[in-house]
């Protein structure tokens, strides 16, 4: 389950980069900014680009694919603090987040708290994935590659709910 689930997590970070450059004006400092962490390498360098982002473009619409980019950063590190930390504030800024309720459910699971909230959270991005088979595919993706996203998160919702139950007691 662990591989299957950072797999799906680093997918679902590079599938909203995709939509990131579409939600930016190219060549503010906003853009100049978010090229830079893109271009950034070193994941300590990005962190703090991330950071510098949050709090210059604190309402920025692509706030909550920066966060999920911390997210994927924080998971790479082991700092499940810190994926719980941003898996809330991405919610906060974008209540129907699946790849945040997963990331949420799934530490909060493995750190043995909120257990109900993982539940929750855990079920929540399953129902949504189940709305988004109903919904046209995205322009940005191809049909092949917006079942494959579906297929695989689906699957990681799943996999995470059942966890999340498993650890609360059903």
């Amino acid at each position: 389950m662990k591989y299957r689930v950072a797999l799906w997590i680093l997918s679902a970070v590079v599938f909203s980069q995709r939509m990131l450059n579409a939600q930016v004006i190219a060549g503010t400092p906003e853009d100049k900014l978010f090229q830079q962490i893109l271009s950034e390498a070193g994941p300590d360098q990005k962190l703090a680009l991330l950071m510098d982002f949050e709090k210059r473009f604190p309402q920025s619409k692509v706030l909550p694919d920066v966060f999920l980019m911390a997210i994927d950063l924080y998971r790479q590190k082991g700092d499940r603090t810190k994926i719980i930390e941003y898996g809330e504030k991405t919610l906060k800024t974008d209540q129907n987040n699946v790849t945040a309720m997963m990331a949420l459910s799934r530490n909060y699971a493995l750190e043995r708290q909120n257990l109900d909230r993982a539940v929750m959270l855990a079920q929540q991005a399953l129902d949504l994935v189940g709305k988004m088979k109903t919904q046209s595919v995205p322009a940005q993706y191809s049909d092949s590659q917006w079942k494959s996203y579906l297929q695989g998160t689906e699957e990681a919702a799943r996999s995470i709910l059942e966890y999340a139950k498993s650890v609360r007691g059903r």
